[in-house]
């Protein structure tokens, strides 16, 4: 599939919605990981841009030092 950012933010929404709460979270590789299941790339610094942009639709996800991991919150 050609790279298509729009696609790529709503697998990314997919992906925190359905396998991130409040005690379990993705790492980077993980999000590469799952786009790339789903026949679209990425950059760690594209990935970085859509969460952001989700976060302004209002997804409150957050990103946790200890295990370096994204969770979606709430």
């Amino acid at each position: 599939m050609k790279k298509n950012v729009r696609l790529r933010v709503l697998f990314l929404m997919e992906l925190f919605v359905s396998q991130t709460d409040s005690k379990h979270g993705v790492t980077m590789s993980d999000m590469l990981e799952w786009l790339e299941e789903h026949d679209l790339t990425a950059e760690r610094k594209s990935i970085y841009e859509d969460i952001r942009a989700l976060k302004e639709y209002g997804l409150e996800i957050e990103y946790f030092k200890e295990d370096r991991t994204y969770r979606m919150l709430g």
